[in-house]
Parts: structure tokens; sequence; C-alpha cells
């Protein structure tokens, strides 16, 4: 009997079990125990394909938010605040050098720099996040290059290069960060469970706007997001022949124009995310935001009362890798 009245109250109290609270940025900061386990978050960083209209000499990334504080310097800052664990910077060839002599080949972890500093003054306990630089492939290029696509190519080469590598090194999340637009990156500290999160997609927003709606801010998404983008990116460009009707071969099809074909060039931010899940995402409205695509937007954010403080030098000069087999004196 007392064995029968224990189950009766066990499964009472099963039932009578509130359910869990769906997830979302409040409950994910308040009981961290519901996030899902970490991994790999592949920070992207897109500069290729960008459609510059800043008309600088120079590429524009390079202009400054703050004394001696680039765009893309606050990307990768950006990256590294919120908990990116690789950056992958996705420059061509006639970019990558100048931006790669500029930015360097890793960063501090923010977090465990000044962690390090206060509880055991040397450098065990800091963490190096490093810095990859890739190239849009050839094959793309005239083809489906368009700037969201340099993000989409960043994930590629992440989940590419690191499955060659080891399957347990695979990225599980990628965070994007745009160089040309600016907000206050310092909140970004305190999401980073939301960020990493591989079950939920993470988004900042402006006046209820996200990437989705194609203003230019950062967001987090997943690999099979990539996938379902991938997907309908090939299903809405042209090519370079028109598609067979019905009955004809393909002798029969005819070519397109040369300004029709592969119309993938074109497509703004909002259709190459169009496929990224917003079920039961994680939103953060922004205090403040800038769009730096233009040089309006640009002299705006200077005219303006917002600022970003630069972070401390060691977080921002560029750090360099030591070379196998080379001597001090850079012989091999």
């Amino acid at each position: 009997m007392g064995g029968d009245r224990s189950d009766q109250s066990s499964k009472s109290q099963r039932t009578d079990a509130p359910q869990k609270p769906a997830h979302n940025r409040e409950t994910l900061q308040e009981n961290p125990k519901m996030a899902k386990k970490r991994s790999h978050l592949a920070g992207i960083i897109p500069i290729a394909n960008f459609d510059d209209a800043l008309g600088t000499q120079f590429p524009s990334g390079l202009l400054p938010l703050e004394k001696d504080f680039t765009m893309i310097q606050k990307s990768v800052y950006e990256c590294a605040i919120a908990g990116c664990n690789t950056i992958w910077i996705v420059a061509n060839d006639d970019m990558a050098p100048i931006i790669k002599h500029h930015i360097g080949e890793w960063i501090y972890d923010p977090v465990y720099l000044n962690r390090a500093r206060t509880a055991i003054g040397n450098d065990i306990a800091r963490r190096n996040i490093p810095i990859y630089y890739v190239p849009v492939l050839p094959k793309d290029r005239d083809r489906r290059d368009s700037y969201g696509w340099s993000a989409l190519f960043g994930m590629h080469s992440a989940w590419y290069i690191s499955y060659r590598i080891s399957k347990w090194v695979i990225p599980q999340k990628y965070y994007v960060s745009f160089p040309h637009s600016i907000h206050d990156i310092y909140q970004l500290r305190a999401d980073r469970l939301a960020i990493s999160h591989t079950r939920k997609n993470y988004f900042l927003t402006h006046e209820g706007k996200t990437i989705k709606d194609g203003l230019p801010i950062s967001f987090s998404m997943r690999g099979k997001d990539f996938i379902n983008c991938r997907r309908r990116i090939n299903e809405l460009t042209t090519k370079t022949y028109e598609p067979p009707k019905e009955g004809e071969t393909y002798e029969d099809m005819t070519m397109l124009p040369f300004e029709e074909r592969w119309s993938a060039r074109w497509f703004d931010l909002e259709t190459i995310f169009e496929k990224v899940s917003e079920e039961d995402a994680a939103y953060n409205e922004v205090e403040w935001y800038h769009d730096l695509t233009t040089w309006e937007g640009y002299r705006t954010y200077l005219g303006s009362r917002n600022a970003i403080v630069r972070p401390e030098v060691h977080l921002t000069k560029p750090h360099q890798l030591n070379r196998l087999c080379v001597d001090e004196e850079g012989e091999e």
C-alpha cells in the first residue's frame, strides 16, 4: 500500500509540475542551465563584394569610428566580446593583405583578458581567438557573389575547414558582424549564452527591424539555416540559359542576355537571409544604431552623441602567430 501511495504521489507531482517556459533572451540570462552546451561559435565578417558608396581609395572598412579604432576592428572586437571561438574575415585577394596587416592573426578574448590580470596575473588564463582570411571562390564570382553571399561563404569555409580537421571542431553556430554598421557592442557581453545557443537564433534589432528586413545589423544563425538560405538562392537565381519549357530539350534552351544571367549577384540582404529561422528566437533591441554604408550615414554618426569607447591597446593591435621552422632572423 505504501508503495502504491508513493507511486501515486510521484505521478501527481509530475502531472502537476509547471511547464518549462519557452527559451528567450530573458530566461537564458536568468537560468544559464537552460541554455544548450556551448561549443564552436564562428564569427563571420563579410567584406568582399561590398557595394562601396563611400568613394575612398582604400577599403572603406578602414575608416575610423574612434581614434585608432576602425570599422573592421570594431567587427573583430564585436565577435570577440560576443564569445566567438574563431573569426573568419571574407576578403578577396585584392583587400586581404592590407586588412591582415591591420588586424593581425588573433585577438584576445576580452573577458578572459581582464580575468587573467586580476586572478592570475599572467597569460595562463587568457584565451586567444584565431582570425582566418578566406576569399570567395572563383566559381562564385560574377554568378552569386553578392554581399550577403560573402557572409554565407564565410560560414561554408568555417564549416569545411573545421570538418577537414575533425568533426569535434565543426561550428554549431555563426555570428555575423557587418563592419559598416555601428551600435553599442558592449551590451553583447551579457548575451553570450543567447548568442551561442545551438537551438535558438539571435537577432539584434533597431526600431523593430532585423537582418531579415534588409538592415545590416548583427545576428547569429545555425548550420541548417545556412543550408536553407543557400537552397533558396539557387531556386531564385537565373542561370546562363532559360529553364526548359514543357516538351523542350536542353538543345532547345535559349541563352539569356548577359545582364540577365545569374541574378543572385544582385540579391540584397533581405533576400539572402530570408530563410533564417525566427522560431523561438532571442531579440535584443539596441539603444542606438547607425548605418555606415553611405557617406550621409557615416557623417551622421560622427556628428552624433553616440560613440564607441576604444578598447585597450592589447585588444586592437595586430598580433602575429609564430612561424614554424623560421629562425629569429627570418631564414628557414
